[in-house]
């Protein structure tokens, strides 16, 4: 009599609980190789801009500016919201966007802003909705604009470690008002590898959400001249989630922490080296007034960042920023240029040209 040969059912049993725990196993590890492959895509995206600014800085002899550029005064005639374009659109020709920078120009001297969504009278589309994949970190999962809107971006310039409006004269960073002064490499005082030029911050959620800490703005925050920003750090909640009066970002408004590439306001495309990375982006009454955005990124444990001699670092959110309780100097109401030290220890220190601190290691 012959025998046949299987599993029993507790064999089996045993089979698929160990499958399941090398599945289980077998997942993080799968996460963090794409985690890193993602990560390593935005520490290349962060060397191609920051080289961008490098060859831009080779034809101009200088940094282009946040805002008020002289050379879109000019080009524009002075009209058309020309203070409003920012400096990742002077960078254009230096990534392979040539023809999209001549399309803004077009569609600018047609009376048009960089948040504008109608299409040339021709149809073609608005030339602030086209997507660049090089300004896009790949681990936001908001890379996407809202349908109909125009395009973000993750990677911001620095406007210095004091808080300010985005069309004021003064400026600590590298990236400033272009009618009230302009950067070199000769101005950086503190030197190209001491000063951060560039950051990625997590673009602002799409609606219907609570608001996050990344990506999210804090709103009612009191940002005045001389405010310590630790009223802004006491919002950030539990589980990652701000606190009090918040806006996901864009809700009913339309703004959004990054959601315009080529707009100049804070939110869209500048920083401050005030809060750590990943704390919370606090503005007034609602998200365009008076904002102070912050370095964040769906990296795990801080954000990337590019050097002013074009090296990209990894800056960790527990990096040293000093006593959030302090008052800083005023700027902003009349020409003030406070060239001190930064109140906001190493961070703070890296955002700076000028403040002749000793920065270390870090």
């Amino acid at each position: 009599m012959s025998t046949r040969k299987g599993f029993t059912l507790v064999e089996l049993l045993v089979v698929i609980a160990i499958i399941g725990i090398l599945i289980a196993l077998l997942l993080p590890a799968v996460q963090a190789a794409r985690e890193a492959a993602r990560r390593s895509q935005c520490t290349n995206n962060l060397k191609q801009l920051s080289l961008a600014v490098h060859n831009f800085h080779d034809v101009n002899k200088k940094y282009p500016p946040q805002s008020f550029s002289l050379f879109f005064r000019e080009a524009l005639s002075a009209q058309y919201g020309w203070d409003r374009m920012g400096y990742l659109t002077h960078l254009l020709p230096y990534i392979e966007q040539k023809a999209l920078y001549d399309q803004v120009l077009e569609y600018t001297r047609l009376d048009n802003r960089p948040w504008s969504t109608g299409n040339f009278p021709d149809g073609r589309l608005s030339p602030y909705r086209t997507v660049i994949a090089s300004i896009l970190c790949p681990s936001d999962p908001e890379q996407k604009p809202i349908l109909g809107d125009v395009a973000s971006t993750s990677y911001h310039c620095n406007h210095g470690d004091i808080w300010m409006n985005w069309d004021w004269w003064e400026w600590r960073g590298p990236f400033g008002n272009g009618e009230r002064g302009e950067c070199t490499f000769a101005t950086l005082l503190d030197g190209s590898s001491n000063t951060i030029m560039l950051a990625e911050l997590a673009i602002g959620r799409t609606p219907g959400s609570s608001a996050p800490v990344k990506g999210g703005i804090a709103t009612g925050a009191a940002l005045n001249q001389g405010s310590s920003p630790a009223p802004c750090l006491a919002r950030r909640g539990p589980n990652g989630i701000l606190t009090g009066t918040c806006q996901d970002s864009l809700g009913v408004t339309g703004w959004g922490i990054g959601r315009r590439w080529g707009d100049a306001h804070s939110i869209y495309t500048t920083f401050f080296t005030v809060l750590p990375p990943n704390c919370p982006t606090c503005a007034n009454a609602h998200g365009e007034d008076w904002a102070q955005p912050v370095p964040s990124s769906h990296h795990p444990g801080g954000v990337n960042v590019a050097m002013c001699d074009a090296s990209v670092r990894f800056i960790s959110e527990t990096i040293n920023a000093g006593d959030p309780n302090q008052t800083p100097p005023p700027m902003g109401g009349r020409p003030q240029d406070y060239i001190g030290p930064s109140l906001w220890g190493v961070w703070g220190a890296l955002g700076t040209t000028r403040g002749k601190e000793s920065i270390g290691n870090f």
